[in-house]
């Protein structure tokens, strides 16, 4: 097929002034145009394949779709939508050892048993609604605390994609936290000597749950039922006495002073934190031998 026909099928449209002209086909008179074929000019022009021209797209639908909060109707897989209080919007990123990453992601309902790709979806569920691209247009008057937030986001996805710095998290949960200093004592049932049976598996059922997510070995016996043999109560206290527990406290350690390089201050804090460490951890042993 002769040049001149093959040249008279395009149909041109304008560029915008900010692309290069690289990227079009200069005339002699106003601004370089394309074909409306473009795909099939980047791939002639950058000498592109049609893959890499197809990646480049959905990047940019991308980056437009969390600028824009489009979420095309994706399955969430059970993440839902948490409600987000002002507490929590208002917290400070400086001290984001201090938030807690699930509620930061809207993940309160699962914490620990969420998995790597709903932390992905509750990330990218954040980032569409608090991106700072999305205020860009309002003003400050009107404006919330939604840069600093998105930073604690950020810091969140980083903290729960990272397998050890999770399980160090996991480890002082502080949802869980406050649940071990609710759990029953031995002088609540002092109390309450005529307790009965269902009460009692009810109330300390859930603790033991909460508590087997710390071992190193599967499966973990659950407190049971009244009904139970010998066989299976006797199992399940040789197992929680011994029990053997990956729970460790890195993420409470002290941070070396910002901008400090005096070498002995650096090492008085890491045997401080390594001092502290091992006091929580003998103290967890004995609060759950306790328990």
């Amino acid at each position: 097929m002769a040049v001149g026909n093959a040249h008279s099928n395009l149909h041109y449209v304008h560029l915008k002034e900010d692309v290069p002209i690289s990227a079009g086909i200069k005339t002699e008179k106003g601004p370089p145009c394309l074909p409306k074929n473009g795909k099939f000019m980047r791939r002639q022009v950058h000498n592109l394949s049609y893959e890499e021209i197809d990646r480049q797209a959905e990047e940019e639908r991308k980056r437009l779709a969390a600028a824009n909060g489009d979420d095309n109707g994706e399955d969430d897989l059970g993440v839902g939508e948490e409600e987000e209080s002002e507490e929590l919007l208002a917290q400070d990123a400086k001290e984001w050892k201090k938030q807690d990453h699930y509620a930061v992601l809207g993940l309160s309902h699962l914490r620990y048993k969420a998995t790597p790709a709903q932390i992905k979806v509750a990330h990218r569920k954040k980032v569409l609604k608090h991106h700072p691209d999305k205020k860009a247009g309002v003003s400050v008057s009107h404006s919330t605390n939604d840069d600093a937030f998105f930073k604690c986001i950020q810091k969140a996805n980083e903290v729960l994609t990272n397998p050890e710095r999770r399980r160090q998290f996991d480890s002082v949960d502080p949802y869980y936290a406050s649940l071990e200093e609710d759990a029953p004592t031995p002088a609540d049932f002092k109390k309450d000597k005529d307790i009965e049976p269902k009460k009692f598996f009810a109330l300390f059922g859930p603790v033991f749950e909460r508590e087997a997510r710390f071992s190193k070995k599967e499966p973990v016996p659950m407190l049971g039922a009244y009904e139970d043999g010998k066989d299976q109560v006797e199992g399940f206290y040789d197992f929680w006495y011994n029990f053997d527990s990956w729970r460790s406290f890195e993420y409470m350690d002290k941070e070396v002073n910002e901008g400090s390089d005096n070498r002995d201050d650096k090492r008085y804090t890491e045997k401080k934190n390594k001092t502290e460490r091992a006091r929580r951890k003998k103290e967890d042993i004995a609060r759950l031998r306790g328990l």
